[in-house]
C-alpha cells in the first residue's frame, strides 16, 4: 500500500506565517548564497501582491538579520544540534527565536509567534517534518526564557548580534566607542533628507514638514532629520526633486569637494547616485559619473532624472560603465578640477542600514579591498589637474580604509597636499541629542588632497 502524502495548506499573504517563510528564505540567501539582503528580498518578493505582505517580509528580514546572533545561539542551544536539517530551517528558527527574545517590548505576542512558526512549517513542503521540532524548541524557550537568555549570553555572538571577528575588529579600532557603535548597528536608522537648495532652504523645508505634522529638525547645511520615518511618497516635494534621502554624514562629501560653476568634476564609483545628484545641485558643472555595474548606474540615472527639473543651470552629466582604475576604458585625457573618490569598502560604517554586511564580510576582505582602494586612488590622481582637489570617501570605520589609506596615499604622492577634512565621522550619538531625535550619523571617513601646482 502506497503512503499517503498530504498537501501542505496554502498560506495566504495576509498570514504572519507567509511573511516568516519569505523573510527566512531571504536570510538564507544572504548567509548561504552570499547575496546582499536587498538582492535576496528582491528574489523572494517576486509575485507577492499585497503591500502589507511586502512590508511585513522586509521588516522581518531586517529584524532577523539584526538579531541573527541571538537567534543562532538559541537554535543551537535548545535543539542540541550544531546544524539543523534542512539547513534553511536554521534561519527560520533563528528568526523565530529573535522574535521571542524581547518579552518587554515584543514585536508580536509570544503565542502568535509560536503558532505562526508551526503554521509556517506546516505550510511548507521543505519544513513540514520540522513542525514538531519547531514547536518543542520554541515552547521550551518560553517555559524558562530567563535561564535560556543567561545561557545564550555566555556566547559573545548572542551578546552583540554580530560575528565575533567583527566585534574584535571594532574593539581594536575604536576602544572608546566600540560599544556605542554596536548599539547603533542594532538600531533602526533615522530618516534624514537632503534639501535641494535650488528649490527651498533647509529651515523652510523643516517648517513645511512640521506644519504637515511630521516633526523635523535641521541638522546640517542641507540636512533635515525627521523624528519618525515616513514613506518617501509622503515627503513634500520628493517627486519634484526638492529633497532626497541621504544621511547627514554622506551629505558632507559633495559639500567638502565644493564644486564651482563651470568646473569639470569626476564622481568615481557613483552608484546609487546620492552624491552625484548633490554635486549637480550645488553648482552648474560638467560631471562624469562612473560605476562598474550597468544596473547600479541605472539607479544613478533614475535619481538624476527625478531632480533634473530643478537643475536650470548649465550642467552636463555623462554616465560611464567602467572600473575607475582602468583609465583606458573611460578617460578622454581631459583633466578634472575635482574628483570625488567614493571607493569600494567594507561598508562597516553603515551596518544599521545594511545589517547583512557583517555576515557577508570575511576578515581578509579588509586587506583585499584596501588594495583595490590604493589602485583606484593612484589611477584617479593622474587624471586630476594641478591645483585640483581629490576627496577620498569611504563608508567605513576600519583604519585600513581610513587614516591608514590616506597616509599611505600621501607617502606615495609627493605632489599631494593634505587639506582640512573631518577624518572619521563615527556612528555614535550626538553630544547634545534632541529628545525624540536620533541624530547619530552613519560612519564615514573623509580625507582631502590638493594637487601641487608644480606637479
Amino acid at each position: 500500500m502506497k503512503p499517503v502524502h498530504s498537501t501542505p495548506p496554502k498560506l495566504t499573504e495576509a498570514s504572519l506565517a507567509f511573511a516568516l517563510l519569505k523573510a527566512a528564505a531571504a536570510m538564507t540567501r544572504v548567509l548561504r548564497e552570499g547575496r546582499s539582503l536587498d538582492q535576496a528580498l528582491a528574489a523572494e518578493i517576486k509575485g507577492v501582491k499585497t503591500p502589507q505582505a511586502l512590508g511585513a517580509i522586509q521588516d522581518l528580514a531586517y529584524f532577523g538579520m539584526r538579531n541573527l546572533g541571538r537567534g543562532q545561539v538559541l537554535t543551537r542551544l535548545i535543539s542540541g544540534k550544531a546544524l539543523l536539517n534542512p539547513e534553511p530551517l536554521n534561519e527560520l528558527m533563528a528568526l523565530g527565536f529573535g522574535l521571542l527574545w524581547d518579552d518587554k517590548n515584543p514585536k508580536y505576542p509570544a503565542h502568535t509567534v509560536v503558532d505562526q512558526m508551526v503554521y509556517a512549517c506546516t505550510g511548507s513542503e521543505q519544513f513540514a517534518r520540522a513542525k514538531g521540532l519547531a514547536n518543542a524548541c520554541l515552547r521550551n524557550f518560553l517555559r524558562d526564557s530567563n535561564t535560556w537568555r543567561t545561557k545564550a549570553f555566555e556566547d559573545p555572538l548572542a551578546q552583540h548580534n554580530l560575528p565575533v571577528w567583527w566585534i574584535e575588529k571594532l574593539k581594536a579600532s575604536h576602544p572608546q566607542h566600540w560599544e556605542t557603535m554596536v548599539a547603533q548597528a542594532q538600531s533602526h536608522p533615522p530618516l534624514v533628507v537632503r534639501v535641494n537648495t535650488r528649490s527651498i532652504s533647509a529651515p523652510a523645508y523643516a517648517e513645511q514638514l512640521n506644519a504637515a505634522g511630521m516633526e523635523a529638525r535641521v541638522i546640517g547645511q542641507q540636512a533635515v532629520l525627521l523624528a519618525k520615518p515616513v514613506p518617501v511618497s509622503a515627503l513634500p516635494g520628493f517627486d519634484l526633486g526638492q529633497v532626497s534621502v541621504q544621511d547627514s554624514a554622506a551629505q558632507l562629501a559633495s559639500q567638502l569637494l565644493n564644486p564651482q560653476n563651470g568646473q569639470r568634476i569626476l564622481d568615481a564609483c557613483a552608484a546609487p547616485g546620492g552624491k552625484t545628484g548633490h554635486l549637480l545641485e550645488l553648482a552648474d558643472i560638467e560631471l562624469v559619473a562612473l560605476d562598474s555595474s550597468p544596473q547600479r548606474l541605472g539607479r544613478v540615472e533614475d535619481n538624476i532624472r527625478r531632480i533634473a527639473p530643478t537643475l536650470n543651470g548649465q550642467w552636463d552629466l555623462r554616465l560611464k560603465v567602467a572600473q575607475a582604475e582602468l583609465l583606458d576604458t573611460w578617460w578622454d585625457g581631459v583633466p578634472f578640477d575635482g574628483i570625488l573618490a567614493d571607493v569600494p569598502c567594507t561598508g562597516s560604517g553603515v551596518v544599521r542600514r545594511h545589517p547583512d554586511i557583517p555576515w557577508l564580510r570575511r576578515p581578509d576582505d579588509i586587506a583585499k579591498l584596501s588594495q583595490i582602494q590604493h589602485k583606484i586612488l593612484n589611477a584617479l590622481w593622474s587624471t586630476l589637474k594641478p591645483g585640483g582637489t581629490l576627496l577620498l570617501v569611504t563608508c567605513s570605520i576600519f583604519p585600513e580604509e581610513g587614516p591608514l589609506l590616506a597616509n599611505a596615499f600621501l607617502d606615495n604622492h609627493s605632489d599631494a597636499l593634505a587639506q582640512t577634512a573631518p577624518g572619521w565621522v563615527l556612528p555614535v550619538a550626538a553630544a547634545n541629542p534632541d529628545q525624540g531625535f536620533d541624530a547619530s550619523p552613519d560612519g564615514f571617513f573623509y580625507a582631502k588632497f590638493e594637487k601641487s601646482l608644480t606637479s
